[in-house]
């Protein structure tokens, strides 16, 4: 079965990205997903584990719905499509708590413009950040602060990953 490392998405320019938000499900909390189209035409998700072996299997199931998810997602508006179209991967910045991959923090993609990209999926009605992050280098500095702060370490995948 073929698989996508995450490795080999370093280098991939991004040409869309769409999302998915759900302004309550059934346990009361908002959801948010984005899918990126990539030049090479794969589609995938902002990760959220550190795992270069195993980061997506290429099976037909999964192909299917994440071509379903990207075709019925919300189309970027133009202001936010600017920081990441026709961007390449440059690395991808995972959250660590106690040593092993936090699942709860989507994974940062650092663009080659500079800019880094990442999700928050879920929480509860009324918090306002459940929605696709762009931040700058300045903001992803004081956001990893701000994550020291409560304990979860930020790594780059590109300088750990044959430890991940």
């Amino acid at each position: 079965m073929d698989t996508l490392k995450l490795s080999e998405l370093i280098g991939q320019e991004i040409v869309e990205l769409r999302f998915h938000y759900i302004p309550e499900n059934e346990y009361g909390l908002q959801m948010f997903y984005s899918y990126i189209k990539l030049a090479s035409d794969k589609i995938i998700d902002i990760p959220k584990f550190c795992d270069d072996d195993d980061y997506l299997q290429l099976t037909p199931d999964n192909l299917s719905y994440l071509a379903a998810r990207f075709d019925t997602g919300n189309v970027v508006n133009d202001e936010v499509k600017r920081y990441f179209v026709g961007q390449k991967i440059v690395d991808f910045y995972f959250s660590y708590y106690n040593n092993e991959v936090d699942s709860e923090y989507s994974a940062f993609i650092k663009l080659a413009n500079g800019y880094y990209l990442s999700e928050n999926n879920s929480g509860p009605l009324g918090v306002t950040d459940i929605d696709l992050i762009v931040l700058d280098e300045k903001q992803f500095i004081e956001r990893t602060e701000w994550l020291k702060e409560i304990k979860v370490d930020v790594r780059s995948f590109a300088s750990i990953k044959n430890v991940c």
